[in-house]
């Protein structure tokens, strides 16, 4: 596609309209966006919300691969995985993503993402494998299909103290989340669908189900310590991968933590559609939260 043509592609997104996403620069296998800052997409303290960091890695990544690629007939792309870390917070400044494509192969676009602050303080790395399947090139491929059910959720509704206050924050509290339990190092959380929250297809977009993801492992560690906002914590690191779009229907993520290592929480997560039972999304959250010696 042309590059006027992806710019103004990207940009009607309704969930990078509402991040406020632009296009700075579009080139082959290369591609440069910003991120402006506002309050709606920040933590307390002005302070970017890491789910709004991966959004915009999972956005390039995904801009990147189609600088290589034509729509046609039979085309299917999605992102299949999406890896972020976390290096330093951004606060009250606008962000700025550089997607490069490393490898195009015959089905994935493998591309890495740079986000940096003006003053070039690098605020998260990532990586993005893109996947574009030409369907009509692969008849047989409708008969080589396994997807797995989401798992039960716990019998109760216990919250840990605070719960309620934790998707408050400016950008969570915008993307509609709701702590349905929160007890015992397991947290699950819901997040509606929305048209703002849509991708170009409808369906609830990548980077919100990355959000989604993240915040759930957070509060799953959250519900072992007890919150405290006076404790410094972040997330470190996430992993997501995209099993099924989530189309005009309520999501429920799942999350649980395997492991705690004093300030280290490591967190599975699942997200799946409220009615439909399908697997939309799967991953881990390393989350840090350092409680004070008493």
């Amino acid at each position: 596609m042309l590059p006027d043509e992806l710019r103004a592609r990207c940009e009607r997104v309704p969930y990078h309209a509402s991040l406020g996403v632009r296009v700075e620069s579009i080139e082959n296998d290369r591609v440069r966006l910003r991120v402006p800052f506002k309050d709606e997409n920040s933590n307390p303290g002005r302070a970017l919300h890491g789910g709004v960091s991966a959004s915009i890695i999972d956005i390039a990544g995904e801009l990147a691969a189609w600088t290589g690629l034509d729509e046609r007939p039979g085309l299917e792309t999605s992102t299949l995985d999406l890896s972020v870390n976390y290096l330093a917070a951004a606060i009250g400044e606008d962000i700025v993503a550089i997607g490069s494509v490393l490898r195009r192969g015959k089905e994935i676009v493998y591309s890495e993402v740079d986000v940096r602050t003006d003053a070039g303080k690098r605020i998260a790395v990532g990586l993005v494998t893109y996947r574009a399947f030409d369907r009509g090139a692969n008849p047989g491929a409708a008969e080589r299909q396994r997807a797995t059910a989401a798992p039960g959720a716990p019998a109760s509704d216990d919250k840990v103290t605070g719960a309620t206050a934790f998707v408050m924050t400016p950008f969570i509290a915008r993307l509609g989340m709701q702590v349905e339990h929160a007890h015992g190092g397991r947290a699950i959380l819901s997040m509606p669908f929305a048209a703002e929250r849509g991708d170009a297809a409808g369906a609830i977009h990548d980077g919100a189900l990355a959000a989604l993801l993240d915040t759930s492992g957070a509060l799953a560690s959250w519900s072992i310590t007890g919150l405290d906002f006076r404790f410094k914590a972040s997330t470190v690191a996430i992993h997501a991968n995209f099993h099924a779009p989530a189309r005009g229907e309520e999501v429920i993520a799942q999350a649980a933590t395997l492991r705690r290592n004093n300030e280290i929480f490591l967190n599975q997560v699942t997200v799946a559609g409220r009615a439909s039972g399908v697997l939309v999304a799967s991953g881990s959250v390393t989350y840090r939260i350092v409680v004070p010696d008493t």
